[in-house]
């Protein structure tokens, strides 16, 4: 520092009107700070909210992948559903319930003898838990038409899925599954 910053500091230490004005611009600093600080907050959410969604797990129709309660993130973005995906879907009614897509379009479904068929060859699925019955609903086989899903869940005797409501549109899938808060139970 040289003669003339001390002067001015020292100036600004005793002179009341220099004092105060300095004091104004340090708390315009901290406001402007602050507020740029909530707005770059409100920025992320807004982001956020746009890209990734949640749903919460209710009853036991994901056992044993999810479990009642469990909360998940979806992906809002990137609708390119695929077979073993497990998505989030919002139905008509407004309920929401999550599933996993078994078939897409132009698969041909049939569920015989308790196990399901895609396209004339038997699901192998590690993550089905129990018989996959049919309550009549549905009849079979059946095509899945173009820009529709086939989802059931992975507890197939308790899950209200695909076989009682039907295929399930693209536009109604809000998003695939990212990842979930719960235990992990496999």
């Amino acid at each position: 520092m040289d003669y003339n910053d001390v002067k001015r500091m020292v100036l600004e230490e005793v002179d009341p009107v220099l004092k105060q004005k300095k004091k104004k611009e340090k708390m315009k600093m901290r406001i402007l700070t602050a507020a740029e600080f909530l707005a770059l907050i409100v920025v992320i959410i807004v982001v956020l909210y746009l890209l990734v969604g949640t749903s919460t797990i209710s009853g036991n129709s994901m056992y044993p992948t999810l479990h009642d309660g469990n909360k998940v993130i979806y992906l809002r973005i990137n609708q390119e559903v695929q077979r073993g995906d497990v998505v989030s879907i919002k139905m008509a009614d407004g309920s929401v319930f999550v599933k996993r897509v078994v078939a897409v379009a132009g698969d041909n479904v049939s569920i015989q003898q308790g196990k399901v068929y895609i396209n004339g060859n038997e699901l192998e699925d590690e993550t089905a838990y129990g018989e996959t019955v049919t309550d009549g609903s549905q009849e079979y086989p059946l095509t899945v038409e173009e820009e529709h899903y086939y989802v059931l869940g992975d507890n197939r005797e308790v899950s209200e899925d695909s076989r009682s409501f039907g295929t399930v549109s693209k536009d109604q899938i809000q998003g695939k599954i990212l990842f979930y808060f719960g235990k992990i139970s496999r």
